[in-house]
């Protein structure tokens, strides 16, 4: 199924670029639809392409040495996924599972990469890049704050940060991203 232009300018990475561009892209996408916890595997292997969340919620996992499933991060409802895989030169092979039935718009690498031949488009994806970059970076300096209930502190100082209202996630999702359990952060929340 083809992809609306319209819906491609509520994605922040299409936001700023023209008219032209935002097209082309439509036509090189097609809208996958993904149930609850179900797995993004184009061609049975990971995604290598540039996507995005049309509607629900992805999670890149992975597992420990001890085989737990980890959440690396997540991609909301108008937000691209992939970019760090097109241009890098030692792509992370990522597992995206659906958090929620959600559908998707995806571009083959290829027709990504040409699509980043438009200068407006790699100046997008860079921003786009380093803004990612500096949430990791933040996430990091958040992760090194102990005990555990001024690391919920510290997030919420950063979640709050330019902002009048903080949206909460699930305290078992703030808990994967906080490296704790849903129980503290439970406990963190009730003190305060």
């Amino acid at each position: 199924m083809p992809v609306s232009d319209h819906v491609l300018h509520h994605c922040a990475l299409f936001r700023h670029v023209s008219a032209e561009v935002v097209s082309e892209a439509a036509r090189s996408m097609d809208i996958v639809q993904l149930k609850k916890r179900e797995v993004l595997l184009p061609s049975g292997r990971a995604f290598r392409g540039l996507g995005v969340v049309l509607q629900g919620r992805l999670q890149a996992i992975d597992y420990t040495m001890d085989g737990r499933e980890v959440a690396l991060t997540s991609v909301d409802s108008g937000e691209a996924f992939g970019q760090a895989n097109l241009v890098a030169p030692r792509p992370v092979d990522l597992t995206w599972v659906a958090v929620v039935p959600s559908s998707l718009a995806l571009m083959p690498s290829q027709a990504a990469m040409e699509l980043l031949k438009h200068a407006e488009m790699s100046r997008q994806l860079a921003t786009d890049l380093a803004q990612q970059v500096c949430e990791f970076l933040s996430w990091q300096k958040i992760l090194s704050v102990h005990p555990i209930s001024a690391r919920v502190c510290a997030w919420l100082t950063w979640a709050a940060a330019g902002s009048a209202l903080v949206v909460i996630p699930r305290h078992a999702e703030l808990a994967w991203r906080l490296g704790t359990s849903r129980e503290s952060i439970t406990r963190t929340f009730q003190k305060l």
